[in-house]
Order: structure tokens, then C-alpha cells, then sequence
């Protein structure tokens, strides 16, 4: 069986190395082993299967979100909801850092992309942040951590492809993502007012000497001369839609696709109240809808053909034999997959990354006792800390094409972010039940 795995992981590493698409390279490396390993008239069986995986209803929850997010995106909520965050945490020293991680948090709880996440958001607050003389590697590293938080934060399409490969209640892995979003979006908060009173040099002043008196600096913000109910106009609509959508999928009143459904609803509505919908908006979000949906469904699809042909040959039951059977702490096997999950994360879309190893590790780590919604926010995780590692950071390179910074400039800013992550990931490896308490307490 080891023999088969060895083939079927050149094949797929040849595949990739030429270039070609994941969905096509994991369809082909099926195939192939189909036709070596397994027989023909499997290969026909594997043809059904993929047919039939790809006009499944659990499909439908993949284009409604990303048509949500394509809504949110274009129709100004991010601006309005960044504008909010911002007023109201402008005093606090470092307060726009805060107010950019938190729109950040929001949008990812709308969006459940974070390269998305992270060009919404950073073209609105980068201009804010640097009218206010902070300094660009700060404001771009706060703009990259928060981005980040697209995919943990539900909706997360990840976790939804996840949770479609593994046979793991959807529903359970979305609302698994929230508290460690939450936490994670804590931690940038923190980080960001530690280092703002650190090192001042960052957010435009300067540091304090002991003993001389105390520099005033009076910082007029003429631009926020709206009131509460203005302000919750603004903001309001946007946050009721997440709350609606947490909790109809929380209690059960809903499935993750309704939720998705009436999410994408809601978001053409908003943006036909903000009188920002028109006929290019309209088009453009629903031809990028259509875009990405094929291309993540072709991928999962694909994925599954993987993962039935790994099944078939028994390699995923040799690996958990073979796993269990090591002198080993499970732990250390973990943290080598983390390494992996790092580095895959630099050079692929998170889809990618989940399509292209779940198939092989998932059985293995299971049979060694790690709970499978836990594993699906921990390789979330580590995906996010991936996209913003150098040097090819997805993430990194949407930033340089959307602020016009240099990637070095990007790339200093993000390190500190990739420290605050995996901080969070250790978090939720000491203290796992961060990761299963909201699913443990829905009823369904």
C-alpha cells in the first residue's frame, strides 16, 4: 500500500510541478492510479461519482456564499463599516489599527475570503491610517493579519470544502470558527495597542522621555460628523445579517445552505438600499460568483475522486495503522503537519490546500485521536499564518496589486502577524475545547 502512495504522490507532485491546475492535477492523479492500481471499470465508476458529486445540493451553500461576499464586496459595506470601527476607537492610542482588525472581523463574517477580506478592507483604511501619519509596514501588517480572518470566520468556504470532503457536519464546523476568529481577532487587537504604546514611532508620534512633560498632540477628525443612528445606518444592517445568519444556523431554525441562501438575498438588498447596485455591479459580481463556484466545485470533485481511490487501495487505513503503530507522541506528528500546512499555504489558495491533503491525513490523524472539527480549524489556521508567509504569500502579492506598496515593505509588516497566529494556534492546541464548545452545545 506505502508502494501505491509513493506512486500516486509523484504523479500529483509531477502534475503540479508542470503547472497545471489543482483540479485538473488531483482528476488526473485519480485516474491514473485508477488505471494502474485499481481496473478500468473503476475508472467509469470514479466518471459517475464525480458527476454525481458535482451536481449535489451540498454544492449549492459554495456559490451562495461567494456571491454574498461578491455583494458585500462591491457595494460599499466594507467603507461604512471601516468608517464606524474607525470613529468610535479613534482615541485609543493605536486606535485605527484596532479599528482596521475589527472591520477586518466583521467583513470576514460577510465575506469567507480572506484575500477578499484583505483588499476590501486594506484600500479603505490603508489611506485613513496613513493620513494619520502611521508608518506603511504597521498598517499594511494589520491589514494582512486581519485579512486572514476570512476564512475562519463563518461563512468560511474552507471550512465548507472541508467539511465536504471529511463527511464533518458543516453546520458544526462553521460554528466552530467562531470563537477561535474571535480569539485570533483578540490577539491583532492586542497586539496592535502593545505595540502602539511600545513603540509610538509607528502610529505617527513620538516616544515619551521620562521625566520631560508630555507632548499634547490635538488630532482633529472633521471627517466623522455623523450621529448614532446614522452611524448604525450605516453599520447596523450588515451586523443584524451576521447575527441572523450565527443564529439560524446555531439553533437549527436554518441549514448552512438556507442561511447562505438568505444571506445572499440580504447582501443584494443592502446594496440596492445603499443605491450603489447598478448593471456593471451586478454583472461583474455574478460572473465572478460563477468563476469561482466552477473552479472550487471542479476542485472538490476532483478531491473526491482522490479520496475514494486513496480509500479504495486501503493506503489511508496503512497510514493510520502505520501512524498509531510509531513510538511516538501523536503530537509530534501533528506539529510536522503544521510545518507542511505552512508551507502549502504559501504557494496554493486554501481550497488548494485542503483538496490536495486532506484525502491522505485525515483518516491517520483521526484514528490518533485528534477530533475532526478541531482539525479543521487548526488547518484553517495554518493556512492563514501560509498566505501571509514569505515569500509567496497569496496574500501578500494581493496587497502589492491593490495598495502599490513594495513587497518588502509588506512583507515587514506581516511577520509580526504570522507571530500573533501561530501564538493562536498553540492557544488552541493547549486548550482545544476553544475550537468544539459552540458545536458541542447546538442541538443538531
Amino acid at each position: 500500500m506505502l508502494y501505491s502512495l509513493l506512486i500516486i504522490l509523484i504523479i500529483l507532485i509531477i502534475s503540479i510541478a508542470i503547472g497545471g491546475p489543482i483540479a485538473t492535477t488531483l482528476g488526473f492523479t485519480a485516474s491514473m492510479a485508477t488505471l494502474l492500481f485499481l481496473s478500468t471499470g473503476h475508472l467509469s465508476f470514479l466518471a459517475t461519482k464525480m458527476y454525481d458529486n458535482a451536481i449535489s445540493t451540498d454544492n449549492v451553500i459554495v456559490p451562495l456564499f461567494i456571491m454574498m461576499a461578491e455583494f458585500m464586496a462591491k457595494g460599499g459595506i466594507a467603507e461604512d463599516i471601516y468608517y464606524v470601527m474607525a470613529k468610535y476607537l479613534r482615541k485609543i492610542k493605536g486606535g485605527l489599527a484596532v479599528a482596521t482588525t475589527l472591520a477586518c472581523t466583521i467583513f470576514a463574517a460577510l465575506c469567507g475570503s480572506s484575500p477578499a477580506t484583505a483588499a476590501t478592507i486594506g484600500k479603505v483604511s490603508l489611506e485613513a491610517m496613513r493620513k494619520r501619519g502611521y508608518r506603511d509596514d504597521f498598517s499594511i501588517g494589520t491589514v494582512a493579519g486581519g485579512g486572514t480572518l476570512g476564512i475562519m470566520i463563518p461563512p468560511s468556504i474552507t471550512l465548507v470544502m472541508y467539511g465536504i470532503l471529511t463527511q464533518t457536519s458543516i453546520l458544526k464546523l462553521l460554528m466552530a470558527g467562531i470563537l477561535p476568529g474571535l480569539l485570533l481577532s483578540a490577539l491583532m487587537c492586542v497586539y496592535s495597542i502593545v505595540r502602539a504604546h511600545v513603540t509610538p514611532e509607528v502610529i505617527g508620534q513620538q516616544r515619551h522621555i521620562k521625566g520631560a512633560p508630555a507632548a499634547q498632540q490635538e488630532i482633529v477628525y472633521e471627517e466623522y460628523n455623523t450621529n448614532f443612528l446614522q452611524d448604525f445606518a450605516k453599520a447596523g444592517p450588515a451586523l443584524i445579517l451576521i447575527a441572523v445568519i450565527i443564529y439560524g444556523m446555531y439553533s437549527g431554525a436554518a441549514t448552512a445552505t438556507e442561511c447562505a441562501g438568505l444571506g445572499a438575498v440580504v447582501a443584494f438588498l443592502l446594496v440596492v438600499f445603499k443605491r450603489k447596485m447598478n448593471k456593471q455591479v451586478f454583472f461583474t459580481s455574478m460572473e465572478a460568483t460563477v468563476k469561482s463556484s466552477s473552479m472550487m466545485i471542479l476542485m472538490l470533485t476532483a478531491a473526491l475522486m482522490l479520496t475514494n481511490v486513496v480509500a479504495r487501495l486501503g493506503i489511508a487505513t496503512a497510514l493510520a495503522q502505520m501512524c498509531t503503530s510509531l513510538n511516538v507522541n501523536r503530537w509530534v506528528i501533528m506539529i510536522m503537519l503544521f510545518i507542511l500546512w505552512y508551507f502549502l499555504g504559501c504557494i496554493m489558495s486554501p481550497t488548494a490546500m485542503v483538496t490536495l491533503t486532506i484525502p491522505f491525513v485525515f483518516t491517520p490523524l483521526t484514528q490518533l485521536g485528534f477530533d475532526p472539527i478541531w482539525l479543521g480549524i487548526v488547518s484553517t489556521l495554518c493556512v492563514e499564518v501560509g498566505m501571509i508567509t514569505p515569500p509567496v504569500g497569496n496574500n501578500l502579492f494581493i496587497l502589492k496589486q491593490t495598495t502599490g506598496l513594495d513587497i518588502g515593505t509588506i512583507i515587514k509588516g506581516a511577520l509580526p502577524q504570522i507571530g500573533v497566529l501561530t501564538f493562536g494556534l498553540a492557544i488552541l492546541c493547549i486548550c482545544p475545547s476553544i475550537t468544539t464548545l459552540i458545536p458541542s452545545l447546538m442541538s443538531t
